[in-house]
């Protein structure tokens, strides 16, 4: 499973939607601008492959909730918008959310989704990581390619480290 996995509904890259605003929000970040435009090439191939809108420098609204991008250099993504990111956050995922990382033990780029009853495309074949952030009557819900459930996750908050996401292709917080 690729990205493609995620509906090909057109994106709005961000030299439409802000590029100024983004290029600046990057160099206050502290990047340069050859790893500014390697960001906003990162952004632009998920906008192909999601729909979502550019909201940020490395942030995608996505209907059921948003993705947030690493920084190059960078091992853990993190809100530019949010002045202490990361801050009192389970690693780095909100409360109320399920959160969906590209990478193992909470690292690369991460999906947060907080909008019950949607199946959320996850368009990696990585082994991942989630953490279920919400309170314990709520359970994640990982579906395969066809839409049927297949697995359920403890209530929150719960999480797992090592996840193989090569079998979902769905997330749904509850």
């Amino acid at each position: 499973m690729t990205l493609a996995a995620f509906a090909a509904a057109p994106g709005t890259a961000g030299a439409a939607t802000g590029g100024d605003a983004f290029a600046a929000q990057a160099r206050s970040a502290g990047l340069t601008g050859a790893q500014a435009k390697s960001l906003q090439n990162r952004v632009d191939g998920y906008l192909a492959k999601t729909g979502g809108t550019q909201v940020g420098a490395n942030k995608i609204a996505l209907p059921g909730g948003e993705l947030l991008l690493t920084l190059p250099g960078e091992k853990r993504a993190r809100d530019l918008d949010t002045k202490d990111a990361g801050a009192g956050l389970l690693a780095g995922c909100p409360y109320t959310y399920v959160c969906a990382y590209k990478y193992e033990n909470f690292t690369g780029d991460q999906m947060n989704f907080f909008d019950c009853n949607t199946l959320n495309p996850i368009g990696w074949s990585t082994t991942g990581s989630w953490i279920n952030n919400q309170k314990s009557t709520l359970y994640a819900k990982f579906y395969d390619k066809a839409k049927v459930l297949r697995w359920t996750s403890p209530g929150g908050p719960s999480s797992d480290a090592h996840a193989d996401w090569s079998w979902v292709y769905y997330l749904s917080p509850c």
